[in-house]
């Protein structure tokens, strides 16, 4: 029976894909979790403008405003939902491909499937970034017609701030979390040893890694 044990997927990845492996490819479950993801990404982007409308409200005409309103809520939910799905996709070709160096067997559409069930992490993070962004932006005051005094208090909701830090390194947990969960999902999608699995995955998210540790202690600290 196709099922979702979240607790064997997060704790036990090895043995939830060994049984998914006797079912047929469903895209039921990685589906929902890639659309759950997509939703909380349009979420965020819409709380970002509704804090920015005053400012914009106070910058120009009603009507402009209201244009511009419209076309950033627009192009943020279209951007949340596609961009979501491309980022699924594109990881789970990068996997695909780097595995072929390993002489790997297995479908792309078993790989797309498994690939998307890693993404259960993210749903937690991305709940943790929207709870962390709505105080963040709460303690900045966009209605004020002053830019430079707007920009100041950007910088400070960023810098030394304790709730950006700790919702930066749960992000980075929570990957660290998808990494480990992918692996598993190649071993078993692919065919692959546990070491080659590692390699695969390793290579495109340690570099992803790198880059968001980077801009968390550098990007960060130098605003």
């Amino acid at each position: 029976m196709d099922n979702l044990n979240l607790n064997k997927l997060l704790f036990d990845p090895n043995s939830f894909f060994r049984e998914k492996l006797g079912n047929e490819v469903s895209f039921k479950y990685p589906l929902l979790i890639i659309l759950v993801i997509a939703v909380l990404t349009i979420s965020s982007s819409l709380l970002v403008m509704n804090n920015l409308k005053d400012s914009f409200s106070s910058d120009m005409d009603s009507s402009i405003s209201a244009s511009v309103m419209s076309i950033g809520i627009i192009g943020g939910a279209i951007g949340g939902l596609i961009g979501t799905f491309i980022i699924w996709f594109v990881l789970a070709g990068i996997f695909y491909s780097i595995s072929y160096v390993f002489a790997s067997k297995g479908s792309f559409k078993r790989t797309l499937e498994f690939v998307g069930y890693g993404f259960v992490p993210q749903i937690f993070s991305s709940v943790v970034s929207i709870i962390a962004m709505y105080f963040l932006l709460s303690s900045v005051d966009f209605s004020s017609q002053d830019s430079q005094f707007m920009a100041q208090g950007i910088e400070q909701m960023f810098s030394n701030n304790p709730l950006f830090y700790t919702s930066q390194i749960i992000a980075i947990l929570c990957f660290l979390l998808s990494s480990y969960i992918w692996i598993f999902a190649l071993l078993h999608a692919r065919n692959m040893s546990f070491k080659n699995a590692a390699i695969t995955v390793g290579i495109p998210a340690g570099l992803s890694i790198v880059i968001q540790i980077y801009s968390f202690l550098f990007t960060s600290a130098s605003l």
